[in-house]
């Protein structure tokens, strides 16, 4: 079993990478951290992708998922800047205590811009997360990801945890170096591109243009009211 490194003291926030290779080192790492937290009574958060999910439940057995909070990466990072949000969430609704998390932002098939804007999250936990007592262990596919994104990966975690080892990363950098590295420009989108030109007088069309397009797209009514 991995073990990941403790806090140094009260307050203090632990962000390791986890690099794994296959299911069985996955849930060794994963697993053993779970188990650990939930041995000392600790809140537990795990948000991965489905599949990683189901993995997890099973190899902890039955009962083996009391006191812990299981979400689909694949449901909560669809869009990655809400992923943050919803760690501090969980850390602030158990006040007082050390919160545990493993969070993967970042699985094979993310497209190049959902990597990127999962890699800022990476890199902001670090400085939203400052002063809590809490651990958020962040899992890659080294087998499945591209290389810049695990190279990214390093950059963005203080500790990397690798074959059974937990090391300091000398490729971490720090949170707002590393931002203004990530503020490249988005690909150009795949497909065909809607188009509406418009001159002076003509922001009405445009509204209604937004709203329809809008209405047809699964957003909830709550969420396209800014384009109606």
């Amino acid at each position: 079993m991995i073990t990941v490194p403790a806090p140094a003291g009260p307050g203090a926030f632990v962000h390791p990478a986890l690099f794994y290779r296959d299911l069985a080192e996955y849930l060794s790492g994963v697993g053993g951290f779970v188990r650990a937290a939930l041995a000392a009574g600790e809140p537990v958060l795990v948000a991965v992708p489905g599949p990683r999910l189901d993995a997890l439940r099973e190899s902890l057995g039955t009962g083996g998922g009391a006191g812990i909070t299981w979400t689909d990466m694949t449901e909560l990072g669809r869009n990655p800047g809400r992923v943050l949000a919803a760690l501090q969430e969980f850390a602030d609704r158990h006040v007082g205590r050390a919160a545990r998390i493993v969070g993967e932002p970042i699985w094979p098939g993310r497209s190049p811009a959902e990597a990127l804007e999962a890699t800022r999250h990476e890199a902001l936990v670090n400085t939203a997360f400052t002063g809590r007592p809490a651990t958020v262990l962040c899992p890659y596919d080294v087998a499945g990801l591209a290389p810049d994104v695990v190279s990214d990966a390093r950059r963005t975690h203080p500790t990397s945890i690798e074959r059974g080892r937990a090391l300091p990363s000398p490729a971490y950098a720090d949170a707002s170096a590393l931002s203004a590295d990530l503020d490249r420009p988005l690909p150009e989108p795949a497909g065909p591109v809607a188009r509406l030109p418009y001159s002076h007088g003509g922001l009405a069309e445009v509204r209604e243009y937004a709203g329809e397009w809008a209405r047809s797209t699964a957003l909830s009514p709550a969420r396209r009211g800014g384009a109606t």
